[in-house]
């Protein structure tokens, strides 16, 4: 047996061995951050009032920032306050991570940590930790099942920033129906060049049918008429390919430069007022399972065509993903 294993003792008390599989978890992805060191010791005071049969203590930011001065001699920061909102922020950002641990450990328990705002320097916030079931549904009829080894990916969709000329037409909104004048221009983005295309090259053919001599001239137009099509064809493919595909990857065209990664999406809102589906611009993305970088969506390029896929940043090749745009889930390609 590997002594290194992360899985918890089977010791009778779930919900200990839950804090168990959560300590050695946040050494990892912790390592020596203070907001980690923090979490840290209000977990292992939980732990200890959870094997005692106790309910779950609550600390404030005060003690805890003791508790670290006490243990670590943080005597560097030892006049830095502890902020309830990073230390949040911090567990909030990780915890799919955690909950993809507990789902490959067969933990039935996922830590949430609690916090209450004190409202005031005299008031500080209280933390504590509280366990929320993990839920593992029965695949239904016709559904994909749960990838194993706990494989499977939760996808994210978080608003992206648009480019400029787009967040012009967006209008300070998210996200508009297609079936309005919004909609009418966005399909004129695609339209508009595939028209000028057909002009180009129907003049082209004009001057072809006079029997213009071939020069230099003309194949250099005919070279510039090549590149303006095929820029034209490739700038409109997200939108062109959006009546069939529902999610394409946006291009550097229509996202603003401090974004990265971004798709258009097309997909009816079940509690909205519009029955037409809606155009947004969002960003996909999810934790790796296996190695916890960020996954985002990719072309399946020649190994799985013909369909959007998660990709995960550090193991682009290996670590790939399918895509649900309506579940928001993915299973193991590899």
């Amino acid at each position: 047996m590997d002594e290194n294993s992360s899985k918890p003792l089977q010791t009778g008390n779930s919900q200990a061995d839950a804090l168990r599989l959560a300590l050695n978890w946040l050494d990892r992805e912790g390592g020596g951050q203070r907001n980690a060191r923090a979490l840290r010791e209000l977990m292992e005071a939980t732990l200890t009032a959870v094997s005692r049969g106790d309910p779950p203590p609550e600390k404030d930011t005060t003690t805890l920032r003791l508790l670290l001065q006490q243990v670590d001699g943080d005597l560097v920061t030892a006049g830095k306050s502890l902020r309830a909102a990073e230390l949040e922020t911090w567990w909030d950002a990780r915890v799919e991570q955690l909950r993809q641990e507990c789902i490959r450990e067969g933990c039935p328990w996922l830590l949430k940590l609690v916090v209450k705002t004190g409202g005031g320097r005299n008031l500080p916030s209280r933390l504590s930790f509280d366990f929320r079931p993990i839920e593992v549904q029965e695949p239904e009829h016709g559904e994909a099942p749960t990838a194993p080894n706990g494989q499977l990916v939760h996808y994210r969709m978080d608003p992206a920033k648009a480019a400029f000329w787009l967040r012009l037409l967006l209008g300070g909104q998210s996200s508009f129906p297609m079936h309005s004048w919004r909609g009418y221009l966005v399909l004129a983005v695609a339209v508009l060049p595939m028209v000028l295309i057909g002009l180009m090259w129907l003049g082209h053919y004009a001057t072809w049918t006079k029997g213009q001599q071939i020069n230099t001239t003309v194949l250099a137009q005919i070279a510039l008429s090549i590149f303006v099509t095929a820029g034209l064809w490739w700038i409109t493919q997200p939108i062109r390919s959006l009546p069939t595909e529902r999610v394409t990857i946006a291009g550097p065209v229509f996202l603003a430069l401090s974004e990265l990664y971004g798709q258009l999406r097309t997909m009816r809102k079940p509690d909205s007022k519009f029955k037409s589906r809606e155009f947004s611009v969002v960003r996909h993305w999810a934790t790796c399972p296996i190695c916890s970088a960020e996954v985002d969506l990719d072309h399946g390029r020649k190994a799985f065509p013909d369909r959007l896929v998660g990709r995960c940043h550090d193991a682009p090749l290996e670590h790939v993903f399918s895509f649900d745009p309506i579940r928001l889930i993915g299973v193991s390609l590899r």
